[in-house]
């Protein structure tokens, strides 16, 4: 059995970003639970667990300018934002800055996310448009896509926060 060490921590989370914050939260009794916002009335739920954004909690909302450039956030899901966040947090604490490729194939990053990437699974299979003059050349009374997302994978799949 080989042992491993952990050397950081970084959260991400409805109580706020950051781990020591977060636990400082819950310790004290607060609660992530939020109304849920205008967007989500068609739902049976009022309540969730929501991650605050800087607007609605200055001190422990989620900035996702602070981990990666805007032109890269489009091309990934939030909730890869949330794990790159969290994993820049304990490298952070951990001090770790590896010096050689040996150094970097023996560090690890563990990432634990409930599921992720609804958003751009519901985004690829809708399209953004639809050419209904493509559909009469065709001699066909249906439209189809004039535009759908070829490889959605990248924005959603859970593990490639590790590759990062």
């Amino acid at each position: 059995m080989r042992r491993i060490v952990v050397t950081g921590l970084g959260l991400v989370s409805p109580l706020g970003c950051g781990a020591e914050l977060a636990w400082s939260r819950l310790t004290s009794g607060k609660s992530g639970l939020t109304a849920l916002p205008g967007w989500a009335t068609a739902l049976p739920a009022r309540v969730a667990g929501l991650v605050p954004t800087k607007a609605n909690d200055p001190e422990g909302g989620f900035d996702p300018d602070l981990t990666v450039r805007p032109k890269e956030q489009r091309k990934m899901d939030r909730f890869i934002l949330f794990a790159l966040a969290a994993a820049a947090e304990a490298i952070a604490q951990a001090t770790w800055t590896p010096a050689d490729a040996h150094s970097l194939e023996r560090t690890a990053t563990i990432i634990a996310s409930g599921i992720g990437g609804f958003p751009a699974i519901v985004e690829s299979v809708r399209p953004r448009r639809w050419r209904r003059s493509a559909a009469r050349h065709a001699g066909s009374a249906t439209a189809g896509p004039a535009h759908a997302r070829s490889n959605p994978t990248p924005q959603c799949a859970l593990d490639v926060n590790t590759g990062r």
